[in-house]
């Protein structure tokens, strides 16, 4: 026995499509797993990060015997019984304690309830990234993580303005497919 498992073979990284493209299966195990539907959601984007980051780090290693689809399965399964084992001993699922006004307690200001629809669900922004060609997803992630159009280009090396355009137009296409999908 081995630290991935029964099989020690290769290690095969999965891109966040295959494992996106998995998520009715991952949306059932939850379920199963007793998470309840106010918070599947947030659990299956733990889950799906959860395998992506497992992914690059070498721990997804299918049983050749074994058809892919039904490998990847598996190993997703196990990937949502940690997540769900994780869920179920958070300090807030144990310890909840109802207060009639939540803000009293904090001392801040209320959340106007009429912004509450426009924040964007973090699962279908991944999605609608995740289906984006590979030179918008590039430019998307390292404008996220707070590089500038000089850095972005250097990085890609690629030229100052068409960095930026490709900052623009990656943008402009974001913002499309989250307004069709509302």
């Amino acid at each position: 026995m081995n630290p991935w498992g029964p099989y020690d073979g290769p290690a095969r990284v999965l891109t966040i499509a295959e494992i996106a493209a998995q998520e009715p299966h991952i949306r059932s195990a939850l379920r199963g797993l007793g998470v309840p539907a106010v918070d599947i959601g947030d659990v299956i984007q733990d889950v799906m990060l959860g395998a992506w980051i497992s992914s690059q780090a070498g721990r997804y290693r299918p049983d050749p015997a074994r058809e892919p689809l039904d490998a990847l399965k598996r190993w997703l399964f196990g990937v949502c019984r940690f997540h769900c084992t994780h869920y179920h001993e958070r300090a807030f699922r144990r310890r909840e304690v109802s207060v009639a006004d939540p803000w009293a307690t904090t001392g801040e200001e209320r959340v106007d309830p009429g912004h509450v629809g426009e924040r964007i669900d973090a699962g279908t922004a991944l999605m609608a990234i995740a289906a984006m060609p590979v030179w918008a997803r590039e430019v998307l992630v390292l404008a996220a993580l707070g590089h500038g159009g000089a850095e972005i280009a250097d990085i890609l090396g690629i030229r100052r303005n068409t960095a930026a355009s490709r900052l623009r137009l990656a943008r402009a296409r974001l913002a499309r497919k989250l307004r069709r999908r509302r």
